[in-house]
């Protein structure tokens, strides 16, 4: 009998570039969903900290963050991340950041964020690529750099070369690298943890945990539903009929503009009000299964653990 061998972890080395006066709200966009999929998924995702000048930088609030060793000896990563700060027409004229931007050489793919295009463009990197970066810098970095392609749009990506400007395009850009690395399953679940629906009409805060808001109006009737009846599971035809609906619908726009099945969209909310109940309210795995529909203590355990996620551990009573 042939041996069946677990599925191999996904393996994503990260080195961050970071420039002084950087945003820590952009870094924590493009980082923190990544470590939401390493910590419920169990990939191997790993970051280093490296800085053009091999000494601590301070982001734009006066936060200081250290390297974690030279840029000339990081190793060639499969995601690179470049975030510019706001002295980047000067960084853009020195020598150490030319030659700290040479490991975009090595870098399977690479981001550049906030004005991290800026200092690409810079070394010539993105001539002739579709780029953007903060929009009240659009047009100065037009005129300053003619042989690139620049665009007014949140995020692009041309090649292995992505760019993007505010905060929320950096979010929405490592999501989409998120879905193309780890599915749409994980996507869905790192949104969760950060991307908010408008407040739900006779809906309790404590209901709605991290709903990720959704273009479609028919996708956002059916996630409402299924945010107001977390606590009490309702069927899916019951849902479908609510949003007015067919199941047929229902499944086929999920699979289309979700990449999950309606029933596991569901399962994957009550999964991340299970997790913000025990990690960020102290509850027990007895205590959060019935708000979250789960019977027991031991049928919310076994759903985590099909998750592959490493919670079962730390929620182990």
């Amino acid at each position: 009998m042939q041996q069946i061998l677990p599925k191999p972890k996904s393996q994503l080395q990260i080195n961050i570039l970071l420039f002084e006066a950087f945003s820590n709200m952009v870094l924590a966009c493009l980082v923190e969903p990544l470590r939401v999929v390493r910590d419920d998924y169990g990939e191997n995702i790993t970051w280093n900290i490296l800085t053009p000048d091999n000494v601590p930088v301070r982001s734009s609030s006066g936060i200081a963050l250290t390297p974690d060793g030279p840029v000339s000896q990081a190793n060639a990563c499969d995601l690179l991340i470049v975030i510019g700060g706001d002295r980047f027409r000067q960084d853009a004229q020195k020598y150490t950041t030319r030659k700290a931007l040479m490991i975009a050489r090595k870098a399977k793919a690479v981001i550049a964020a906030d004005t991290g295009a800026w200092l690409l463009a810079s070394v010539g990197y993105l001539d002739n690529k579709q780029a953007t970066l903060h929009w009240q810098l659009l047009d100065e970095f037009t005129n300053t750099f003619p042989k690139v392609n620049s665009i007014a749009t949140p995020f692009t990506s041309d090649g292995k070369w992505m760019t993007c400007g505010s905060a929320a395009g950096a979010m929405e850009l490592v999501l989409q690298e998120i879905t193309r690395r780890f599915g749409a399953a994980a996507r869905f679940d790192a949104a969760s943890m950060f991307l908010n629906a408008p407040r739900l009409v006779n809906v309790a805060d404590s209901v709605v945990v991290g709903l990720p808001a959704h273009p479609n109006p028919r996708i956002r009737r059916v996630l409402n539903c299924m945010a107001s009846s977390l606590e009490k599971p309702s069927a899916l035809t019951e849902i479908a009929t609510a949003a007015g609906l067919t199941m047929r619908t229902m499944a086929r726009i999920f699979e289309t503009e979700m990449g999950v099945s309606p029933g596991k969209c569901y399962q994957h909310m009550r999964l991340a009000r299970a997790r913000d109940l025990m990690l960020q309210q102290g509850l027990s795995a007895t205590d959060a299964a019935p708000l979250c529909g789960f019977s027991c203590a031991a049928s919310l355990k076994r759903a985590l653990n099909n998750k592959n996620n490493k919670l079962e551990k730390s929620i182990a009573r």
